[in-house]
């Protein structure tokens, strides 16, 4: 077991304990993001007796498509994903899930069910604010508001770049994949060529293609479930001249 792995353990056996919640350290960790770092110190207060933790080993689904929304999710340890099956069995992720997102927003916003399902890529710990108590914050802080309005209207971005991209070249979808990746996870990308693949809607096999093409070009270095991108500049005028 690494020790990435093992610390997983801990964290995931930690967010399943109650008793190792403390509130106030949650809700000072979670004041140092941008949605939650508008909201007055009473309402800090309040969400330290509201919030919760819970865990999920990997490859566990948290939630699924059609199920009603009735918390908001906050990802404190580890990495998820946002995906639909189709009806061939075929895996379709639209998001990578990182340390600090606040995900499925609009679903408690519209009190609709959720549009896809995340599932644990890792083992994780997440948070969990009751949706009443996230509507009354709406409600009451405008500031806050317009923090949350920010983040759906970047989803909302996402989804649009994501339907434009279903019409372009399989290169660049995997390009605009790794840049995205690479703006918000960082030059080291720790996910498979599978997941890649998802992530821009194409088989594993022409995921692979390219990769390596990418790899004998320089611009990559290719590892067992993760790369690196050695030429962030050049990865990014690849994508510019195949638009």
């Amino acid at each position: 077991m690494t020790d990435n792995e093992t610390r997983y353990r801990r964290l995931f056996q930690q967010g399943n304990g109650l008793g190792s919640l403390n509130g106030q350290e949650t809700t000072a960790w979670l004041r140092r993001h941008a949605v939650f770092r508008t909201l007055p110190p009473h309402a800090g207060k309040e969400l330290e007796s509201v919030i919760s933790r819970v865990g999920y080993r990997k490859g566990q689904t948290i939630y699924t498509e059609t199920t009603a929304p009735s918390q908001l999710w906050i990802l404190k340890e580890g990495r998820a994903r946002l995906c639909r099956y189709s009806s061939g069995g075929r895996t379709f992720a639209f998001h990578v899930v990182s340390q600090g997102d606040v995900f499925c927003v609009p679903g408690i916003m519209n009190q609709c069910p959720y549009p896809c399902r995340a599932v644990a890529d890792t083992d994780v710990v997440l948070l969990k604010i009751p949706a009443k108590t996230f509507q009354q914050f709406l409600a009451r802080h405008p500031a806050f508001s317009y923090e949350v309005l920010k983040l759906v209207s970047g989803e909302c971005c996402r989804a649009h770049a994501l339907c434009s991209a279903t019409q372009e070249r399989v290169e660049q979808r995997l390009l605009a994949v790794l840049v995205r990746l690479m703006e918000t996870i960082g030059q080291t990308i720790p996910l498979s060529r599978q997941q890649l693949a998802e992530l821009a809607g194409i088989s594993r096999e022409t995921a692979n293609r390219i990769l390596l093409k990418l790899q004998q070009r320089g611009d990559i270095t290719l590892a067992f479930r993760r790369l690196t991108i050695q030429e962030p500049q050049r990865l990014r005028m690849w994508l510019s001249q195949s638009s």
